[in-house]
């Protein structure tokens, strides 16, 4: 559950590992329950566990006129920002890319072939070093559960850790359990 990965502070679910300076996340959002016609899962980049986080975010939406939204929130407790892809529908393939400061955002019907979601201006945000990378996904409900499936997860750079999960914003109803990664 949660109400939105949005304005000033977020609400979902998170799967993460660290990432040390540059890297990259690919998955393949296989699935998304639509609790929400803007309930979200994809690839993010997140400076800290606190609501109101610096993050990049490549999202898949259950609504294909909707597709897919790159957002970003560059100053932490901020408004966030959004670009977005109209008539992309699940499944979907997203990616995240940080280097240095700027990150950049695509979309794959197939992992191979790629499209930038490209905004007006380049999406630079300043990030310590140590940053968390790995997979959200929100309900866009604060009382409807989602659920997503994911697949052919792959990083690049310095990415260390087991994945662990985190409740950022809300804390999740008993039963509502994060699956394990394999």
């Amino acid at each position: 559950i949660g109400t939105d990965i949005w304005d000033v502070a977020d609400q979902f679910r998170y799967a993460y590992k660290n990432l040390s300076g540059n890297g990259s996340i690919v998955v393949r959002v296989d699935s998304l329950v639509r609790s929400n016609e803007w309930a979200k899962a994809g690839v993010m980049i997140r400076e800290t566990l606190e609501p109101g986080s610096k993050h990049a975010f490549v999202a898949v939406t259950p609504e294909a006129s909707h597709g897919v939204s790159f957002q970003r929130r560059p100053v932490a407790g901020q408004d966030s920002a959004n670009t977005d892809v109209a008539d992309v529908s699940i499944p979907r393939w997203v990616k995240l890319t940080r280097t240095g400061n700027t990150f950049t955002a695509q979309q794959s019907a197939d992992g191979v072939t790629w499209t930038n979601i490209t905004p007006t201006a380049p999406v630079d945000i300043m990030m310590a070093s140590n940053v968390y990378i790995g997979l959200a996904v929100t309900s866009h409900d604060a009382v409807a559960v989602t659920a997503a499936e994911f697949s052919n997860v792959s990083t690049t750079g310095s990415v260390t850790g087991n994945w662990q999960t985190a409740d950022i914003g809300i804390t999740q109803p008993v039963g509502n359990s994060a699956e394990s990664m394999y």
